[in-house]
């Protein structure tokens, strides 16, 4: 069982690793010199979500990272960082109710990882995990769609296009 979990945890993994670097289109920021339409501003703001996005992606590392050396404190610590981070207001880059479910279905599944390594309970934690991941990836998604249906075409992350209505 747990070597199937183990599997599971590095596809999905790769899977997010690989589509971060082949799309790169929600975390990155836009080079303000190929496109003039972005303010100083916009570019800055762009550059801190990436860094926060970043900050993220290492916090969920360091669960994995629990995962695979059956640290439970350290799969505890990844994910209490990911749930502050879910309550920051860099978090909120779209509003609306999907997005409200979408972030609390996220700090569900990060207060399961904990519950489960304080039980030292490595299946019911990395499925956790699992299903943390898994929303990230549908986040992700969203947002692009989003992105997509606002302008017409597949753009990165940009606050100019988000500021047309759908940010706080």
């Amino acid at each position: 069982m747990r070597k199937l979990l183990f599997l599971l945890i590095c596809c999905c993994l790769l899977f997010v690793l690989g589509t971060n670097q082949q799309d790169s289109q929600f975390a990155h920021a836009v080079d303000p010199a190929k496109s003039k339409s972005i303010s100083q501003d916009d570019a800055n703001g762009e550059k801190k979500l990436s860094k926060f996005m970043r900050e993220k992606l290492t916090n969920s590392q360091l669960v994995l990272e629990g995962l695979m050396v059956e640290d439970y404190d350290l799969m505890q610590k990844g994910a209490k960082k990911m749930i502050q981070m879910s309550n920051a207001t860099e978090w909120q880059v779209i509003e609306g109710p999907i997005f409200a479910r979408q972030s609390e279905e996220f700090r569900s599944a990060a207060k399961q990882v904990i519950k489960f390594a304080k039980e030292k309970n490595i299946d019911g934690a990395s499925l956790s995990y699992l299903h943390l991941t898994m929303t990230c990836i549908s986040c992700h998604k969203k947002v692009n769609k989003v992105l997509i249906s606002e302008s017409g075409t597949k753009l990165p992350l940009n606050f100019a296009a988000l500021k047309k209505g759908h940010t706080k």
